[in-house]
């Protein structure tokens, strides 16, 4: 019976199973593509899914193999996100394949080496080149910006030729820079503009003091390492990038002056006769024009087993909104790599070239070649020509310092031409296995000429005309030697660093002025024309300075789950003192990955924990030089009575002091990294708290003893308490639509901890924000105090207008109100911080069907205080007719009295700015032996702001002022070629 049973089931299972099986299996093949090149992948793991089957990509990316219908296969390979497909009835099945950019083994950079993004002890972050805006940039700087937590990246207006203002976690610098340390493809201290943005790989930005301390004295300010691209092995690439971009001014930074009709009939309301000469003048349409810009590239890579190369050239033209101002910049780039040795010595060449011109138009000054202010305050019934075509001055000005802003643009020559080379050469030699030893040489050379030339004859600014001519130079030469040593045994991971470094800075220049040119036709290449040349209108100056080093390094982990990174370097800078040459600055910090702890298992949905915690100290030597030394120099010129001639004096222009010594920043910093749902969510908390003491300083000092009666020199604290959030995940993670957002959130505070020690008495009160002409020269609107915020707004508390006087009343400290002019120093309070609370930067990257690709980012600032300038000069009516004022002015009845600074002009500057959007398309060419991909993107930047601000920009820290270069929204066409 039991037989009968067992034939019967295994007839059953022949006659039901067997056929299906044999149905059921099909052959599938296919090609994996990378998404971003479309290159072929070989190498590909395909796996039927919770099988042992499997197959691998050949060399062109094909695959095949045989499983069930209902099979579902599994592409994975290194570096990229795994796929998942169902079968189905499908025989063929194309896969492409895209890059993780949250890759737990990606390699970072840091100082003299690189290292696991997963092994990192210290506040370092890294943004790649697939998270890099570069669209229509004026700055490479610029395409980190709101990105990185703890990183402020901001630029008052869109001038061309000026710079992004970088600051990390906190400005503590009294009379230093607070800019970060740039060190380009391990060259140290290299200006960010000699890279194209489109040569970047890869950004790596050192904030704590325990990864910084590896730079010793140069590092307080944080490091930004910049890392460019390199050709890869077997990839023969060329990549051509264009953009045309069209700029406008943006409405907030347009001033609602009254138009001319406006103008009159306000006239006509007061009774007061005005000056009119029947025109309908738009000052602003006058100096403001529509910029068109373009970008064009061009990179040639390739390699192959021993070698690679990669070689660039850009050039990039902006006309900046300003009517004449623009620059062209042009980038020569080539790196290149070979080895020898049977692949022990690894040689490196980096090579770069910039040119660049520009051209500068006056908009800062509030006096008569200030182009904004004389176009904002002048009479918009004048014309700009007078009937012959020539310039028209007003004949009978309101107010001295009255020109026509178009003549300022027009007439006045402000020109410069750049240079600056970089040259770096690398050996890499592997001793032994393990132990690889670098020598590492780089120069660079940076040097300017400068023209400016007002003409004398129916000039601009009714003058006698000028010319200047200005040469400035500078050189550093880097050389240095270190050794690295790796070696892992059993579950320990060692690497130590040990190394020697040399720098020398130099440079020169000179200056050569004069007045009353005899012609006008050839400006300021010919000063042999001025008629006019005093002493001290011709000087030249050269200056250098070294700084020596040795540091060390050791990275230690144990069965990657404890961490140490330890680090001590020893500076000697000939900038400071003879008494404090030489410095030490040590830094340790340790990790500890939780989420390889056996307990983890019991919380599955956290894929990554680590807990870092770093000490160290940094310093910052950038005061200038020669600092430290007595100096006697010029102090005047007096007059022979005998000879009638002009005789040279000297006398001390600064004391020595032999004890000047660098900025001391010590930090402790204490963070979290966490990974959750398989890190579809991920991000880090950062805590820390900087102490930045012997803060540089001018002190007064008694005369005498003392030559001079200042001298600068270390006392004082500034403590920074800060914490940073990164939060990094897919909202939606499926096959045709991805949407990854990041958000990072900075918040910091800088108290005024001293401003002296015993050798030199504490300072109650340093007065910043001054304030120019014509808002009152001389005022100042903020100072720092010890117990205080950095950058308080301080004075006068506005509260009331007298109702018999219309005079503005302001509280003393006694309690009662009085007019602006019996307010004593003792009379003014804390009005607020101009410094911001929270910081906040808001990343979208977003794909569509594979071909679409949308990009955005916003960025918010909150908790600060603006004065806003602009008001207290062009919403006054009491300024009319003498200058135009705002349309909204009438409606101030309350401003008749003089604008003088207290929290009246104070405003919460809280905003949120869409900062860029860009949308993309991807073509495919798949039996396109020639063009490998095609990426064609329209974008758009600074497109609206948020805010309850009244003024030009929200996003100012301290005065938002009338004469800035203002701010532009655009609009740019591009595209992206590879072959």
């Amino acid at each position: 019976m039991i037989s009968k049973i067992k034939l019967t089931l295994i007839i059953l299972f022949i006659k039901v199973f067997i056929p299906g099986l044999i149905v059921a299996q099909v052959t599938v093949t296919g090609t994996i593509t990378d998404f971003d090149d479309k290159s072929t992948l070989p190498g590909v793991t395909v796996l039927e899914k919770n099988t042992g089957i499997g197959s691998i990509s050949d060399i062109d990316g094909k695959y095949s193999i045989t499983v069930p219908k209902d099979a579902v296969l599994v592409f994975s390979f290194v570096g990229y996100k795994s796929q998942e497909i169902v079968v189905g009835t499908q025989t063929v099945i194309n896969v492409v394949l895209e890059k993780q950019v949250e890759l737990l083994d990606e390699v970072i950079v840091i100082g003299y080496g690189t290292q696991k993004k997963s092994d990192k002890t210290g506040a370092v972050f890294n943004v790649s080149s697939e998270e890099i805006q570069t669209v229509a940039l004026q700055d490479p700087i610029e395409s980190i910006q709101g990105k990185v937590p703890g990183v402020t990246i901001r630029k008052s207006g869109s001038d061309p030729n000026t710079g992004f203002y970088v600051n990390i976690r906190g400005a503590s610098g009294l009379s230093s820079s607070t800019e970060p340390l740039y060190v380009i493809d391990g060259v140290v201290g290299v200006n960010p503009t000699t890279i194209a943005p489109e040569d970047i790989e890869s950004f790596n930005v050192l904030k704590d003091a325990s990864s910084a301390a590896i730079y010793g004295s140069r590092g307080a300010n944080g490091v930004i390492i910049i890392t460019t691209k390199s050709g890869k092995k077997d990839q023969s690439k060329i990549e051509i990038n264009s953009y045309l971009s069209v700029e406008q001014v943006s409405a907030r930074s347009r001033l609602d002056l009254m138009t001319a009709d406006e103008y009159r009939a306000y006239g006509e309301k007061l009774g007061i006769t005005i000056r009119d000469e029947g025109f309908n003048t738009d000052w602003q349409d006058e100096i403001y024009r529509t910029g068109i810009s373009h970008n064009e590239s061009v990179a040639i890579s390739g390699g192959n087993a021993n070698s690679s190369y990669r070689g660039s050239i850009s050039n990039n033209v902006i006309e900046g909104v300003i009517k004449n101002s623009g620059k062209e910049r042009t980038i020569m780039r080539l790196n290149a790599q070979t080895k020898g040795l049977n692949d022990k010595l690894t040689l490196s060449m980096n090579l770069a070239n910039t040119i660049e011109h520009n051209n500068y138009v006056n908009y800062g000054s509030p006096g008569a070649d200030g182009t904004l202010f004389q176009a904002f305050q002048r009479n918009p019934t004048l014309p700009v020509y007078n009937e012959d075509g020539t310039y028209y001055q007003d004949p009978t000005p309101p107010v001295n310092n009255y020109s026509n802003p178009v003549a300022i643009l027009n007439d006045i020559q402000n020109e410069r031409d750049a240079k600056r080379l970089l040259g770096n050469l690398k050996a890499d030699l592997e001793i032994m296995e393990g132990l690889i030893f670098t020598l590492n040489g780089a120069y660079t050379r940076d040097d300017d000429e400068k023209w400016y030339f007002e003409p004398a004859s129916n000039g601009p600014l009714n003058g006698e005309g000028k010319g200047e001519r200005t040469y400035n130079n500078s050189y550093s030469y880097l050389a240095e030697g270190f050794l690295n040593y790796t070696k892992e045994f059993g579950d320990h991971n060692l690497n130590l660093l040990g190394g020697y470094s040399f720098q020398e800075f130099g440079w020169d220049g000179f200056r050569a002025f004069g007045e009353n040119p005899s012609s006008d036709f050839t400006q300021s290449d010919n000063l042999g024309s001025m008629s006019e040349v005093e002493p001290g209108d011709i000087r030249s100056w050269k200056g250098s300075s070294r700084l020596i080093s040795g540091f060390g390094r050791l990275v230690y982990n144990y069965k990657n789950k404890y961490f140490l990174t330890g680090t001590l370097r020893r500076d000697g800078s000939s900038r400071f003192g003879e008494n404090n040459e030489w410095g030490l600055f040590p830094s340790a910090s340790l990790k500890w990955n939780i989420a390889s702890e056996s307990f983890m298992g019991a919380l599955p949905f956290i894929s990554q924990a680590q807990l870092r915690i770093g000490y160290g100290q940094t310093g910052n030597q950038e005061i200038g030089t020669y600092k430290d030394l007595s100096l006697f120099g010029i102090t005047g010129y007096v007059k022979d009575p005998i000879t009638g001639e002009y005789t040279v004096t000297y006398g001390a222009i600064q004391n020595a002091n032999p004890d000047l010594k660098w900025e001391v920043n010590t930090e402790l910093n204490v963070g979290l990294d966490f990974g959750l749902f398989e890190n579809r969510l991920n991000g880090s908390l950062d805590v820390y708290n900087k102490k930045t003491t012997d803060l540089i300083y001018v002190y007064s000092v008694p005369v005498p003893p003392n030559l001079y009666p200042t001298t600068l020199a270390n006392a004082g604290q500034i403590d920074i308490n800060g914490i940073e959030v990164m939060l990094s995940g897919f909202i939606v993670d499926r096959s045709k639509v991805k949407w990854k957002s990041t958000i990072v959130v900075t918040h910091d505070e800088a108290i005024v901890t001293s401003l002296g020690n015993e050798d030199f008495p504490p300072v109650e009160k340093v007065y910043e924000g001054w304030l120019q002409e014509p808002l009152g020269y001389g005022t100042s609107t903020q100072i720092m105090m010890e117990g205080y915020q950095r950058g308080v707004w301080y004075g006068p508390k506005f509260v009331g207008i007298d109702q018999n006087t219309g005079e503005f009343l302001y509280k003393k400290l006694d309690g009662t109100y009085s007019t602006i002019d019996n307010i004593e120093d003792e009379d003014k309070e804390i009005l607020g911080n101009s410094q911001p609370t929270l910081e906040i930067g808001f990343n979208n990257y977003v794909k569509l069907f594979q071909n679409w690709d949308i990009s955005f980012t916003f960025r918010g600032m909150f908790g600060h205080k603006i004065l806003n300038a602009t008001n207290m000069v062009f919403d006054n009516p009491s300024y009319f007719p003498t200058r135009n004022v705002l349309s909204s002015a009438p409606e101030r009845t309350e401003l008749q009295g003089p604008s003088d600074f207290s929290d009246y002009f104070l405003e919460k500057g809280d905003f949120v700015r869409l900062e860029n959007i860009t949308i993309g398309y991807n073509f495919s060419f798949k039996n396109n032996k020639l063009l490998k991909s095609a990426h064609a993107y329209i974008a758009a930047n600074n497109l609206f702001t948020i805010t309850n601000y009244s003024g030009i920009d929200p996003s100012t820290i301290g005065i938002d002022i009338f004469n800035v270069y203002p701010k532009s929204t655009s609009v740019t066409l591009g595209l992206n070629l590879t072959f």
